[in-house]
Formats: structure tokens, C-alpha cells, sequence
């Protein structure tokens, strides 16, 4: 890769991970993890990027929550949602590149790596209620409050991530 083109990965992994940092400060409660704007940064990097700058995104995103928020960011509920954005940003990556870039495929890539956040996402939120906040939740509500009422805004992320897609590889490839 030449020293432009990893300057431009660099500079919109940065970008990215920044935005994801802001999507987090906007937040809407719906339970024990709020609703944000951070899961469309995240597929717009696995849109968008290499699975390495996809990584470095998520990372940086990863430290400025930890820079900002403090280590007690940890024994959030939703942090382990945080921590899913790492393999799901790479795998979005991984699977855009090599499935090819159809809308149907994009589509059933962002579904794929939603359905990982939640499985890292929701065990760790289980564990945080549990032996930090002392709240033993069954697994339907856990499903319900850490999944179920997150799926529609979900639905409408991944739409504007796609259109902010589009618009940006446009954008980026002049």
C-alpha cells in the first residue's frame, strides 16, 4: 500500500473511531443499555475500511471510552457491547471485501455481525447486572432489554449506514 493511501486509511479509521465516540454521547435509555449511535460508526467502518483499519477504529473508540469515561467504564452493562465492536468491525470488513458488495450481501453482512455484537454483548451485560448492579435477570428479559427493543432502531442504523455508504465511497474515491 502506498504511504498515501495508508495516510487516508489512518486519517478515516481515526474519523471513524471519533464518531464512534460521539455516537456514544448521544444517548436515548431504554434499560440497562441505551440507545446510541455508535453500532452505525461501527458498520461504517467495516463498510468502508480494511479489517485492520476497521480494528484500529474500534480500538481508538476503545480508548477514548476508556480515557473519558474512566476504568469504572468496564463494570457498565454496555460495555461488553463495546467490546463486540472489535471483531464485528473486522469481520464487516472481512466479509465486505471478500462476498463482494451487493446490497443483499451488504445486508445480510450487517445482520451477521449485529447478531455477533449481541452474542458478546448481551452475556457480558447478564454478568454486569448480576454481580455488579445485583439485579439476576431471566433470559427473556435479558433478550428483551438488551436486544429486543434495540432491533427497529437497529433496522434504521444499518439503512443509514448504508446510505452513508454510498455517499462516502463516492466521496472518498475523488
Amino acid at each position: 500500500m502506498k504511504a498515501k493511501g495508508r495516510t487516508h486509511s489512518l486519517i478515516v479509521s481515526a474519523l471513524l473511531g471519533g464518531l464512534m465516540f460521539a455516537g456514544g454521547l448521544i444517548r436515548i435509555p431504554l434499560g440497562p443499555v441505551p440507545f446510541t449511535l455508535q453500532t452505525m460508526f461501527v458498520w461504517l467502518s467495516g463498510l468502508l475500511l480494511t479489517p485492520a483499519a476497521a480494528t484500529y477504529a474500534t480500538l481508538l473508540h476503545l480508548m477514548l471510552k476508556l480515557i473519558f469515561t474512566g476504568a469504572s467504564a468496564v463494570l457498565s452493562p454496555s460495555f461488553g457491547f463495546v467490546l463486540a465492536f472489535i471483531p464485528a468491525a473486522a469481520l464487516l470488513a472481512r466479509l465486505t471485501q471478500s462476498r463482494g458488495s451487493t446490497a443483499v450481501q451488504k445486508i445480510l453482512n450487517l445482520l451477521l455481525v449485529s447478531l455477533l455484537t449481541y452474542l458478546i454483548g448481551l452475556p457480558y451485560m447478564a454478568l454486569m447486572l448480576r454481580f455488579v448492579s445485583g439485579q439476576a435477570l431471566t433470559f427473556p428479559s435479558i433478550v428483551f432489554s438488551g436486544m429486543l427493543v434495540f432491533l427497529p432502531g437497529d433496522a434504521l442504523k444499518i439503512v443509514l449506514a448504508l446510505i452513508l455508504e454510498g455517499r462516502l465511497q463516492a466521496a472518498m474515491a475523488s
